[in-house]
Protein backbone atom coordinates (compact mmCIF):
# COMPACT_ATOMS: atom_id res chain seq x y z
CA UNK A 1 0.00 0.00 0.00
CA UNK A 2 2.55 2.52 0.81
CA UNK A 3 3.89 2.15 -3.32
CA UNK A 4 0.24 3.27 -4.27
CA UNK A 5 0.55 6.54 -1.77
CA UNK A 6 4.04 7.13 -3.42
CA UNK A 7 2.78 6.50 -7.06
CA UNK A 8 -0.58 9.01 -6.39
CA UNK A 9 1.54 11.73 -4.99
CA UNK A 10 4.10 11.34 -7.46
CA UNK A 11 1.25 11.05 -10.37
CA UNK A 12 -0.59 14.22 -9.18
CA UNK A 13 2.84 17.01 -9.22
CA UNK A 14 4.05 15.21 -12.26
CA UNK A 15 0.39 16.95 -13.49
CA UNK A 16 1.70 20.08 -12.38
CA UNK A 17 4.85 20.07 -13.44
CA UNK A 18 3.88 19.30 -17.26
CA UNK A 19 1.88 22.88 -17.29
CA UNK A 20 4.96 25.48 -17.19
CA UNK A 21 7.37 23.79 -19.70
CA UNK A 22 4.43 22.79 -22.15
CA UNK A 23 3.45 26.64 -21.47
CA UNK A 24 5.50 28.18 -25.11
CA UNK A 25 4.01 25.59 -27.27
CA UNK A 26 0.17 26.20 -25.56
CA UNK A 27 0.75 30.52 -25.47
CA UNK A 28 1.87 29.52 -29.54
CA UNK A 29 -0.57 27.48 -30.40
CA UNK A 30 -3.17 29.06 -29.37
CA UNK A 31 -2.25 32.28 -29.98
CA UNK A 32 -2.83 33.93 -26.24
CA UNK A 33 -0.75 36.48 -24.26
CA UNK A 34 1.35 35.67 -20.70
CA UNK A 35 -1.58 37.35 -18.78
CA UNK A 36 -4.22 34.38 -20.18
CA UNK A 37 -1.47 31.55 -19.65
CA UNK A 38 -0.88 32.72 -16.47
CA UNK A 39 -4.22 32.44 -15.82
CA UNK A 40 -3.66 28.28 -16.62
CA UNK A 41 -1.57 28.23 -13.10
CA UNK A 42 -3.85 29.83 -11.26
CA UNK A 43 -6.92 28.01 -11.79
CA UNK A 44 -4.55 24.95 -11.23
CA UNK A 45 -3.71 26.05 -7.49
CA UNK A 46 -7.46 26.80 -7.12
CA UNK A 47 -8.70 23.82 -7.92
CA UNK A 48 -6.30 21.95 -5.22
CA UNK A 49 -7.22 24.52 -3.00
CA UNK A 50 -10.50 23.75 -3.12
CA UNK A 51 -10.68 20.33 -3.60
CA UNK A 52 -7.80 18.68 -1.40
CA UNK A 53 -10.01 19.20 1.55
CA UNK A 54 -13.07 17.40 -0.16
CA UNK A 55 -11.15 14.79 -0.85
CA UNK A 56 -9.49 14.20 2.57
CA UNK A 57 -12.79 14.82 4.75
CA UNK A 58 -14.29 12.04 1.92
CA UNK A 59 -11.59 9.75 2.44
CA UNK A 60 -12.07 9.58 6.37
CA UNK A 61 -15.97 8.60 6.02
CA UNK A 62 -16.67 7.18 2.71
CA UNK A 63 -15.71 4.21 1.01
CA UNK A 64 -12.08 4.63 0.37
CA UNK A 65 -11.35 2.17 -2.31
CA UNK A 66 -14.20 4.03 -4.40
CA UNK A 67 -13.34 7.72 -3.48
CA UNK A 68 -9.74 7.08 -4.32
CA UNK A 69 -10.33 5.46 -7.72
CA UNK A 70 -13.22 7.90 -8.56
CA UNK A 71 -11.13 10.70 -7.89
CA UNK A 72 -8.60 9.33 -9.90
CA UNK A 73 -10.75 8.38 -12.75
CA UNK A 74 -11.76 12.11 -12.65
CA UNK A 75 -8.71 13.34 -13.15
CA UNK A 76 -7.97 10.82 -16.28
CA UNK A 77 -11.00 12.08 -18.05
CA UNK A 78 -9.32 15.77 -17.73
CA UNK A 79 -6.09 15.00 -18.69
CA UNK A 80 -7.48 13.35 -21.92
CA UNK A 81 -9.95 16.21 -22.91
CA UNK A 82 -7.33 18.55 -22.63
CA UNK A 83 -5.92 16.58 -25.42
CA UNK A 84 -8.78 17.62 -27.48
CA UNK A 85 -10.22 20.45 -25.76
CA UNK A 86 -10.04 23.27 -29.13
CA UNK A 87 -10.42 26.42 -26.87
CA UNK A 88 -8.71 28.51 -24.29
CA UNK A 89 -11.63 29.11 -22.34
CA UNK A 90 -11.75 25.03 -22.99
CA UNK A 91 -8.54 24.24 -21.71
CA UNK A 92 -9.05 26.47 -18.70
CA UNK A 93 -11.90 25.08 -17.81
CA UNK A 94 -10.49 21.28 -17.84
CA UNK A 95 -7.55 22.48 -15.75
CA UNK A 96 -9.63 23.89 -12.84
CA UNK A 97 -11.34 20.72 -12.94
CA UNK A 98 -9.23 17.80 -13.40
CA UNK A 99 -7.62 20.03 -10.86
CA UNK A 100 -10.56 19.81 -8.25
CA UNK A 101 -11.16 16.17 -8.84
CA UNK A 102 -8.16 15.62 -9.41
CA UNK A 103 -5.68 16.87 -6.64
CA UNK A 104 -7.05 14.46 -3.69
CA UNK A 105 -5.99 11.81 -5.03
CA UNK A 106 -2.20 12.60 -2.94
CA UNK A 107 -3.88 13.26 0.21
CA UNK A 108 -6.12 10.47 0.02
CA UNK A 109 -3.62 8.00 -0.60
CA UNK A 110 -1.08 9.60 2.54
CA UNK A 111 -4.30 9.79 4.33
CA UNK A 112 -4.86 6.11 4.04
CA UNK A 113 -0.85 5.17 4.39
CA UNK A 114 -0.97 6.95 7.51
CA UNK A 115 -3.75 5.50 9.03
CA UNK A 116 -1.82 1.70 8.09
CA UNK A 117 1.27 2.93 9.37
CA UNK A 118 0.94 5.53 11.80
CA UNK A 119 4.69 4.45 13.84
CA UNK A 120 6.49 5.39 10.27
CA UNK A 121 4.76 9.01 9.69
CA UNK A 122 7.60 11.11 9.22
CA UNK A 123 9.93 8.54 7.34
CA UNK A 124 7.22 7.89 5.08
CA UNK A 125 5.77 11.48 4.56
CA UNK A 126 9.54 12.18 3.83
CA UNK A 127 9.95 9.17 1.12
CA UNK A 128 6.50 10.36 0.12
CA UNK A 129 7.51 13.55 -0.66
CA UNK A 130 10.75 12.60 -2.27
CA UNK A 131 8.15 10.52 -4.97
CA UNK A 132 6.54 13.91 -5.45
CA UNK A 133 10.12 15.66 -6.24
CA UNK A 134 10.64 12.39 -8.82
CA UNK A 135 7.23 13.69 -10.81
CA UNK A 136 8.24 17.22 -11.27
CA UNK A 137 11.64 15.47 -12.55
CA UNK A 138 9.70 13.11 -15.02
CA UNK A 139 7.72 15.49 -16.44
CA UNK A 140 9.71 17.67 -18.69
CA UNK A 141 11.73 14.88 -19.74
CA UNK A 142 8.38 13.24 -20.89
CA UNK A 143 7.75 16.42 -22.88
CA UNK A 144 11.40 16.05 -23.98
CA UNK A 145 10.56 12.44 -25.44
CA UNK A 146 7.49 13.66 -27.11
CA UNK A 147 8.77 16.68 -28.84
CA UNK A 148 11.61 14.18 -29.63
CA UNK A 149 9.19 12.23 -31.39
CA UNK A 150 7.74 15.41 -33.09
CA UNK A 151 4.18 14.98 -31.02
CA UNK A 152 2.25 18.26 -29.73
CA UNK A 153 2.01 19.51 -26.73
CA UNK A 154 -1.20 17.77 -25.83
CA UNK A 155 0.36 14.31 -25.59
CA UNK A 156 2.17 14.63 -22.55
CA UNK A 157 -1.38 15.01 -21.01
CA UNK A 158 -2.72 12.42 -22.34
CA UNK A 159 0.27 9.91 -21.47
CA UNK A 160 -0.20 10.73 -18.15
CA UNK A 161 -3.88 9.93 -18.10
CA UNK A 162 -2.44 6.65 -18.96
CA UNK A 163 -0.81 6.44 -16.15
CA UNK A 164 -3.48 7.79 -13.70
CA UNK A 165 -5.57 4.80 -15.27
CA UNK A 166 -2.20 2.64 -14.50
CA UNK A 167 -3.05 3.80 -10.88
CA UNK A 168 -6.84 2.87 -11.08
CA UNK A 169 -5.99 -0.39 -11.90
CA UNK A 170 -3.59 -0.90 -8.22
CA UNK A 171 -6.28 0.64 -6.49
CA UNK A 172 -8.41 -1.89 -7.49
CA UNK A 173 -5.99 -4.48 -6.71
CA UNK A 174 -4.62 -3.82 -3.62
CA UNK A 175 -6.46 -3.92 0.02
CA UNK A 176 -7.32 -0.55 1.31
CA UNK A 177 -8.63 -0.66 5.27
CA UNK A 178 -11.79 1.75 5.62
CA UNK A 179 -12.18 4.74 7.68
CA UNK A 180 -13.60 4.15 10.97
CA UNK A 181 -17.68 4.65 10.53
CA UNK A 182 -18.45 8.59 12.12
CA UNK A 183 -20.34 11.26 10.90
CA UNK A 184 -19.31 14.29 8.66
CA UNK A 185 -19.35 16.88 11.45
CA UNK A 186 -18.50 20.47 10.46
CA UNK A 187 -17.62 21.40 13.99
CA UNK A 188 -15.39 18.88 14.09
CA UNK A 189 -13.42 20.08 10.54
CA UNK A 190 -13.64 23.88 12.11
CA UNK A 191 -12.47 22.17 15.18
CA UNK A 192 -9.11 20.20 13.59
CA UNK A 193 -8.91 23.72 11.73
CA UNK A 194 -8.41 25.70 14.90
CA UNK A 195 -5.94 23.10 16.35
CA UNK A 196 -2.54 25.08 17.29
CA UNK A 197 -0.11 22.70 15.92
CA UNK A 198 -2.37 21.75 12.89
CA UNK A 199 -2.65 25.69 12.00
CA UNK A 200 1.08 26.45 12.77
CA UNK A 201 2.03 23.46 9.92
CA UNK A 202 -0.05 24.70 8.31
CA UNK A 203 0.92 28.55 8.14
CA UNK A 204 4.55 27.00 8.02
CA UNK A 205 3.60 25.07 4.79
CA UNK A 206 2.15 28.06 3.24
CA UNK A 207 5.83 30.05 3.37
CA UNK A 208 7.85 27.10 2.83
CA UNK A 209 6.00 27.15 -0.49
CA UNK A 210 7.79 30.65 -1.48
CA UNK A 211 11.63 29.23 -1.02
CA UNK A 212 10.50 26.04 -3.24
CA UNK A 213 8.32 27.26 -5.95
CA UNK A 214 8.77 30.86 -5.50
CA UNK A 215 12.25 30.24 -6.08
CA UNK A 216 12.28 27.29 -8.92
CA UNK A 217 9.84 28.99 -11.19
CA UNK A 218 11.38 31.75 -12.18
CA UNK A 219 15.28 30.37 -11.67
CA UNK A 220 15.27 29.84 -15.57
CA UNK A 221 14.71 33.18 -16.24
CA UNK A 222 17.25 34.38 -14.04
CA UNK A 223 19.76 32.41 -15.71
CA UNK A 224 18.77 32.82 -19.05
CA UNK A 225 18.43 37.48 -18.60
CA UNK A 226 20.43 37.73 -15.65
CA UNK A 227 23.12 35.51 -15.76
CA UNK A 228 22.98 35.13 -20.04
CA UNK A 229 23.49 31.63 -20.36
CA UNK A 230 21.97 29.78 -22.85
CA UNK A 231 18.84 27.94 -23.49
CA UNK A 232 19.70 24.68 -22.92
CA UNK A 233 21.57 25.28 -19.67
CA UNK A 234 19.01 27.90 -18.19
CA UNK A 235 16.12 25.41 -18.64
CA UNK A 236 18.28 22.64 -16.77
CA UNK A 237 19.03 24.67 -13.61
CA UNK A 238 15.31 23.42 -12.55
CA UNK A 239 16.42 19.86 -12.39
CA UNK A 240 19.46 20.52 -10.75
CA UNK A 241 17.33 21.67 -7.93
CA UNK A 242 14.80 18.91 -8.06
CA UNK A 243 17.62 16.59 -7.92
CA UNK A 244 18.73 18.41 -4.57
CA UNK A 245 15.36 17.87 -3.06
CA UNK A 246 14.89 14.51 -3.97
CA UNK A 247 18.19 13.56 -2.90
CA UNK A 248 17.34 15.52 1.04
CA UNK A 249 14.30 13.64 1.30
CA UNK A 250 15.53 10.11 1.06
CA UNK A 251 18.24 11.66 3.28
CA UNK A 252 15.64 12.74 5.83
CA UNK A 253 13.61 9.51 5.80
CA UNK A 254 17.25 8.30 6.98
CA UNK A 255 18.28 11.02 9.67
CA UNK A 256 14.90 10.67 11.43
CA UNK A 257 16.50 6.82 12.44
CA UNK A 258 18.77 8.69 14.52
CA UNK A 259 17.38 12.31 14.47
CA UNK A 260 14.49 14.51 15.76
CA UNK A 261 12.83 16.10 13.00
CA UNK A 262 13.39 19.40 14.41
CA UNK A 263 16.49 18.98 14.25
CA UNK A 264 16.96 18.04 10.68
CA UNK A 265 14.65 20.92 9.81
CA UNK A 266 17.02 23.54 11.66
CA UNK A 267 20.33 21.50 10.35
CA UNK A 268 18.40 22.13 6.58
CA UNK A 269 17.24 25.57 6.58
CA UNK A 270 20.56 26.50 8.21
CA UNK A 271 22.46 24.68 5.33
CA UNK A 272 19.79 26.40 2.56
CA UNK A 273 20.12 29.84 4.31
CA UNK A 274 24.02 29.64 3.94
CA UNK A 275 23.74 28.12 0.09
CA UNK A 276 21.04 30.83 -0.95
CA UNK A 277 23.12 33.64 0.63
CA UNK A 278 26.28 32.64 -1.31
CA UNK A 279 24.71 31.70 -4.35
CA UNK A 280 23.62 35.56 -4.57
CA UNK A 281 27.18 36.57 -3.46
CA UNK A 282 29.22 34.38 -6.25
CA UNK A 283 28.75 35.51 -9.45
CA UNK A 284 30.82 32.68 -11.09
CA UNK A 285 27.81 30.42 -12.81
CA UNK A 286 29.65 26.92 -12.31
CA UNK A 287 29.24 27.81 -8.69
CA UNK A 288 25.98 28.83 -8.46
CA UNK A 289 24.68 25.91 -10.40
CA UNK A 290 26.54 23.42 -7.98
CA UNK A 291 24.97 25.69 -5.05
CA UNK A 292 21.56 25.12 -6.29
CA UNK A 293 21.69 21.28 -5.66
CA UNK A 294 22.76 21.64 -1.82
CA UNK A 295 20.09 24.53 -1.89
CA UNK A 296 17.28 22.06 -2.47
CA UNK A 297 19.35 19.41 -0.46
CA UNK A 298 18.68 21.95 2.75
CA UNK A 299 15.15 23.02 1.74
CA UNK A 300 13.98 19.42 1.03
CA UNK A 301 13.18 18.14 4.89
CA UNK A 302 11.08 20.93 5.76
CA UNK A 303 7.39 20.12 3.50
CA UNK A 304 6.79 16.30 5.12
CA UNK A 305 8.12 17.18 8.11
CA UNK A 306 5.74 19.78 8.44
CA UNK A 307 3.26 17.62 7.20
CA UNK A 308 4.11 14.74 9.63
CA UNK A 309 3.82 17.38 12.32
CA UNK A 310 0.36 18.48 11.41
CA UNK A 311 -1.07 15.18 11.23
CA UNK A 312 0.10 13.14 13.90
CA UNK A 313 -1.81 16.16 15.84
CA UNK A 314 -5.23 13.77 14.63
CA UNK A 315 -4.29 10.70 13.68
CA UNK A 316 -7.75 9.49 13.67
CA UNK A 317 -8.83 12.05 11.16
CA UNK A 318 -5.39 11.86 9.07
CA UNK A 319 -7.69 12.51 5.48
CA UNK A 320 -9.03 15.72 6.85
CA UNK A 321 -6.17 17.14 8.05
CA UNK A 322 -3.63 16.07 5.25
CA UNK A 323 -6.70 17.65 3.25
CA UNK A 324 -6.15 21.11 4.90
CA UNK A 325 -2.76 21.08 5.14
CA UNK A 326 -2.49 20.08 0.95
CA UNK A 327 -4.91 23.29 0.25
CA UNK A 328 -2.32 26.06 2.41
CA UNK A 329 0.37 24.17 0.11
CA UNK A 330 -2.17 24.89 -2.95
CA UNK A 331 -2.75 28.60 -1.50
CA UNK A 332 1.46 29.24 -1.74
CA UNK A 333 1.08 27.88 -4.97
CA UNK A 334 -1.30 30.80 -6.08
CA UNK A 335 0.44 33.45 -3.82
CA UNK A 336 4.52 33.42 -3.89
CA UNK A 337 4.78 32.66 -7.77
CA UNK A 338 2.91 35.39 -8.48
CA UNK A 339 4.61 37.71 -5.60
CA UNK A 340 8.07 36.75 -6.85
CA UNK A 341 7.21 37.35 -10.40
CA UNK A 342 5.68 41.23 -9.13
CA UNK A 343 8.93 41.70 -7.19
CA UNK A 344 10.74 40.72 -10.38
CA UNK A 345 9.08 42.90 -12.47
CA UNK A 346 10.06 45.96 -10.37
CA UNK A 347 13.36 44.95 -8.77
CA UNK A 348 14.72 41.50 -10.99
CA UNK A 349 15.06 38.49 -10.09
CA UNK A 350 17.83 38.79 -8.03
CA UNK A 351 17.41 41.00 -6.01
CA UNK A 352 13.83 39.50 -5.43
CA UNK A 353 15.56 36.60 -4.33
CA UNK A 354 16.84 38.57 -1.85
CA UNK A 355 13.14 38.45 -0.47
CA UNK A 356 13.73 34.33 -0.97
CA UNK A 357 16.15 34.63 1.44
CA UNK A 358 14.08 36.68 4.13
CA UNK A 359 11.49 33.86 4.25
CA UNK A 360 13.86 31.27 4.67
CA UNK A 361 15.78 32.52 7.57
CA UNK A 362 11.74 33.54 9.12
CA UNK A 363 10.95 29.85 8.66
CA UNK A 364 14.27 28.78 10.43
CA UNK A 365 13.55 31.32 13.38
CA UNK A 366 9.96 29.74 13.45
CA UNK A 367 11.15 26.33 13.48
CA UNK A 368 13.18 27.14 16.31
CA UNK A 369 11.03 28.78 18.53
CA UNK A 370 8.53 25.95 18.29
CA UNK A 371 11.05 23.24 19.10
CA UNK A 372 12.24 25.34 22.41
CA UNK A 373 8.38 25.16 23.21
CA UNK A 374 8.19 21.88 22.62
CA UNK A 375 10.67 20.74 24.82
CA UNK A 376 8.94 23.14 27.70
CA UNK A 377 7.10 20.63 30.23
CA UNK A 378 3.28 20.95 30.77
Amino acid sequence: MPQVAFASNLLWVMVIGLLGPLLPAIIMDLGITYTQAGLFFTLLSLGSLLGTPIGGIASDHLNRKIVFAGFAAFLVAGLSSIGFAPSYLQILLVIFIFSFFGSPIGAIGQAIMLDMFPEKRARYLSLMAMFAAVGSFLAPLLIYLNYSAGLSWRWPFIETGGLVALLIIAIALVPIPQAKKQAINKMNFFGILGSREVLLSAVLIFFSVGPDLGFSYWLAEYYKTGLRVSLKLSSAVVGIFQAGLIGGRFLASWLLKSYRPEKIMIAGLTAALTCLAIFLAVPLVPVKTVLIFFYGLGLAPVFPLLMARGTAAFPDRSGTVSGVLFAFLSLGGMVFPFLYGAAASVISIERTYLLNEAVVLALLIAVIVTARRKKRPG
